[in-house]
């Protein structure tokens, strides 16, 4: 069992500021856990800079240290699912999980199109938003520009979970676990039988002074089956 904490010290950082003109809406989230090696809390530190620069509130600012261990998909499963247990224990409406491996495109039209889909979120029926991926298949909302609704889709930068669906994904993970499978495994899964839905284009790219953000599609390769989702 991994305990959980809301505070870690981690070193100030003096990030670039952000020359957007505009910040993210970010009320939309009851909070934002930023997932991070816990060896390196430097990046952690700039990470939370950035998103605090961006409107996130240090009252949603969550800092989580990843599992450790040998096997990265079953330590990736872990670290979510812990935060999930604690989003379900403590009883949040929503939470947003961060990679702090990646960071925010610096993009007005993705800002604003982005404010747009989050005050929107409380008038959807939705399960899970992904905020950036690869998007191996998605239909666009002809209602709600700029989000889609996503069939297949892998590498987890960015995505928020509604409380109603926690039970679900849980139990999802869970059982990846015991099958030894991937969070990659299970996402398409779940997102054929449920609502996920994904701004589209990406808010998030790969930490690597890139501005791009994720490719909206990318050849879908060779998929496993499993039963358990």
């Amino acid at each position: 069992m991994h305990k959980v904490n809301y505070a870690a010290n981690f070193p100030l950082w003096q990030s670039p500021q952000l020359s957007l003109r505009c910040n993210l809406q970010w009320r939309s989230f009851a909070k934002v856990a930023v997932l991070f090696n816990a060896q390196d809390k430097a990046l952690l530190g700039a990470q939370c800079a950035a998103l605090s620069q961006a409107g996130i509130s240090a009252e949603q600012l969550w800092p989580v240290a990843r599992a450790s261990g040998s096997d990265g998909r079953l330590a990736e499963l872990q670290t979510h699912c812990m935060v999930l247990s604690e989003a379900q224990r403590q009883g949040w409406n929503n939470v947003l999980l961060f990679d702090a491996d990646f960071q925010l495109v610096q993009d007005e039209r993705v800002f604003a199109q982005a404010n747009r889909i989050f005050a929107s979120l409380n008038r959807l029926d939705w399960h899970a938003l992904l905020l950036g991926g690869h998007y191996q298949h998605s239909s666009p909302l002809l209602t709600l520009p700029g989000i889609a609704r996503v069939h297949h889709a892998v590498s987890a930068a960015a995505y928020a979970v509604n409380a109603s669906y926690y039970p679900v994904l849980l139990n999802a993970y869970h059982r990846a676990i015991e099958h030894a499978a991937s969070l990659n495994d299970i996402w398409p899964l779940l997102m054929g039988k449920h609502c996920w839905l994904a701004v589209n284009p990406g808010l998030v790219s790969w930490r690597d002074n890139s501005p791009k953000p994720f490719p909206t599609c990318r050849p879908a390769g060779r998929e496993r089956s499993f039963r358990f989702a």
